[in-house]
């Protein structure tokens, strides 16, 4: 194999193990803060507060005025908290009248790691979602822990003949301050419907913000993941978690901005108007988004909290579609789950449906296969002369390379034949790794047997070490690198690839299995055509 082939591999190798080094990087600082917390835990024997909290990141930026809660903004003593469980067929939402928040929200139709429905509400975040957050941490402390009426009386279950049911949580201070929370839930569906409002009767307040917490997001992380805020602005997607708790101020046409991980998003989406949204880092890996509202006001969103599923993402609008980003290869990624999807729709097996796309992918490079394996049997032929030329001028590099382009002109050789399949394979490798790493259609999705979830990696290691063997076969069938350094390096790829591969999503290795025994078959098929022909 030629060193411009042997440069290739190892690129791609650079590139598949970079992602993930790429991605420790990125969350360095986090992961580094996760364990050194955990080690302090260990060492005393306590853990963190866990109780709400309002930190004044969220709070409103810019000349808001503080709010007077000085009197009678302690209900908790005159009341008792109530929750009330809202099913609408898709999700249970626990709302609580501890400051008319979502204490619960669990998805029917997606399971963690124990079987039980996935549990959206971070049971860890120091802010519960729909806190309000006003300019000092004292005034959104009184007000997020005081307990808020609610006009439900029971529990309530939406039905296709009830599809609709609203929620109001209301509290009324001494000093005439009125809060009001309503929301609206929909039947089958992630999206809800939400008036807030927070009528100031004093006038030296009068233009003063606040603003609308969504803390924390549960769920599935995923290692190699983002996790943390993600806004789209101005037409512009933009992901960047904020670093060291300082927040982080977007401003302008916000079709929507909230909180992502691996498979869930909990997004504000306010509508066409301009609008601003705080977001700031709480602990860890959890994080908080805020989005300004002006008091005395009734001001009307909606809010998604739910999978990023591509259909209901769909029904949103609002572009929701781009809250799903498969990072640098997006514009290919793309396409390959629009594939995937499609065969899936008339086959109903996405590992079938992956070895199809496979055989697509495949007959796309055909024609350049074609001409690598093509130089690679005209390389046999050549090898006694190139071994020739190698002893002849080894201590003569400059003279040994142009021998061997000359022998390569006379016999049509192209050295880069070799390689340039890899190369242009790479891009779509590394797109079919983030679908089948990112893509909640495929979590869970079974192929045969013991591969039960193709975005797993597979439990008994089975289909890497086939794709070890399959990797050792080709090497089998093409010539040998008359430098014995290259030799001793390709003997190591099949291992290194096999070691590489045994944690990557089962779904990918079926891949990359499949094209190597569709590139076997081409490659017997030239050589037997060639022995035929002599």
């Amino acid at each position: 194999m030629e060193r411009k082939t042997i440069v290739a591999i190892v690129l791609s190798l650079a590139v598949m193990v970079g992602w993930n080094g790429w991605y420790y990087w990125r969350y360095k600082g986090v992961i580094e803060t996760n364990l050194h917390k955990k080690q302090m835990e260990k060492k005393d024997g306590v853990k963190p507060e866990t109780a709400s909290a309002s930190p004044s990141a969220t709070a409103p930026s810019g000349d808001s005025k503080p709010l007077d809660l000085s009197v009678g903004a302690d209900a908790r003593a005159a009341a008792e908290i109530r929750k009330i469980l809202v099913n609408t067929g898709v999700a249970e939402m626990t709302l609580s009248t501890a400051g008319g928040t979502i204490s619960s929200l669990r998805l029917f139709h997606y399971k963690d790691g124990s079987g039980n429905p996935t549990e959206l509400i971070n049971p860890k975040s120091l802010i519960r979602p729909l806190s309000l957050a006003f300019a000092t941490p004292d005034a959104s402390k009184k007000i997020n822990d005081s307990i808020f009426t609610a006009d439900a009386t029971g529990n309530i279950t939406l039905t296709p003949g009830n599809p609709v049911a609203s929620v109001l949580f209301s509290l009324r201070l001494e000093n005439g301050v009125s809060i009001t929370k309503k929301l609206t839930l929909h039947y089958g569906s992630y999206l809800a419907d939400l008036d807030v409002g927070v009528d100031i009767p004093s006038a030296d307040v009068t233009g003063s913000a606040y603003g609308l917490v969504w803390g924390g997001l549960g769920g599935e992380e995923g290692q190699n993941s983002y996790i943390g805020p993600v806004i789209l602005v101005d037409g512009k997607r933009l992901a960047d978690e904020p670093k060291d708790k300082e927040p982080k101020d977007y401003e302008g046409q916000i079709l929507w901005g909230g909180l992502t991980n691996k498979y869930y998003c909990a997004t504000f989406i306010p509508g066409p108007r301009k609008s601003r949204i705080t977001t700031s880092r709480m602990d860890d890996k959890s994080y908080a988004v805020s989005l300004q509202l002006p008091a005395n006001n009734v001001n009307r969103l909606s809010l998604y909290v739910g999978p990023k599923d591509h259909t209901e993402l769909k029904k949103v609008g609002n572009e929701m579609m781009r809250m799903i980003n498969y990072g640098w290869f997006d514009i290919l990624a793309n396409p390959l789950f629009l594939l995937l999807t499609l065969f899936n729709s008339f086959i109903g097996n996405f590992g079938i449906s992956i070895i199809l796309l496979t055989v697509l992918v495949k007959l796309l490079f055909w024609p350049l296969s074609q001409s690598s394996f093509k130089s690679m049997e005209k390389m046999k032929k050549v090898q006694p002369q190139m071994k020739m030329i190698q002893e002849r001028y080894k201590n003569d590099k400059a003279k040994l390379n142009e021998e061997l382009i000359a022998l390569y002109r006379k016999h049509k050789i192209n050295p880069m034949a070799g390689c340039l399949p890899i190369v242009l394979q790479i891009p779509v490798f590394v797109a079919l790794y983030k679908v089948l790493l990112e893509s909640i259609d495929l979590k869970g999705a079974p192929f045969l047997l013991w591969i039960t979830d193709l975005s797993a990696k597979d439990p008994y290691y089975v289909t890497p070490i086939l794709m070890g063997l399959s990797m050792l076969a080709q090497q089998k069938m093409s010539p040998a690198t008359g430098d014995p350094m290259q030799r001793k390096i390709m003997m190591f790829m099949p291992a290194i690839f096999t070691f590489m591969f045994i944690n990557f999503p089962s779904g990918l290795v079926i891949y990359w299995l499949v094209n190597n025994l569709l590139s076997i078959l081409q490659q017997y098929t030239i050589q037997m055509r060639n022995k035929q022909e002599v």
